[in-house]
């Protein structure tokens, strides 16, 4: 990158995050920070629009996929090792399945970076009830992606023209 565009990012990532962390929770999203999590993902990924969809997908799949596990966890009387042992094991065969076979709509890394994300924000928040909890982890993916990822750089772009 040249110095112009690096300074332009730099005055991109200094208003646009923290834009989104400010304002999210006055949208009622108490993990704002998932946010800056996904774009990660989506700046690995090369920056590329044309796969934003599949790694949104991804993210909400694994969004979907940390509740069922969360929910299984909390209603199954056997022992819990054994059960999130048994719920990781099938849940991560049954990913790498479904990913594998439909990798043009579907993000691998991602479905599974969100498993994780929606997990840790399952875990650590015990407060908010999960389903409230699971719409704003997707909510915040998505702003991942397509504000702090897409927008961003398609801003960035603009400016270096």
């Amino acid at each position: 990158m040249n110095k112009r565009e690096v300074v332009t990012l730099a005055l991109l990532i200094a208003v646009m995050p923290p834009l989104w962390a400010v304002l999210s929770p006055y949208m009622g999203i108490s993990v704002g920070p998932v946010a800056l999590i996904c774009a990660g993902i989506y700046a690995t990924n090369g920056n590329k629009f044309e796969d934003a969809h599949k790694i949104a997908l991804g993210y909400l799949a694994g969004d979907i996929w940390a509740l069922l596990v969360n929910r299984i966890m909390a209603h199954t009387p056997i022992n819990p090792d054994l059960t999130l042992f048994l719920a990781l094991a099938v849940f991560g065969f049954i990913l790498v399945i479904i990913s594998s076979k439909f990798a043009n709509i579907i993000h691998m890394p991602s479905w599974l970076t969100g498993w994780a994300i929606g997990m840790l924000a399952m875990n650590l928040d015990t407060a908010t009830p999960v389903l409230s909890l699971t719409v704003q982890i997707g909510a915040a993916m998505l702003a991942g992606v397509y504000y702090v990822g897409a927008l961003l750089d398609k801003v960035h772009r603009l400016l270096n023209k």
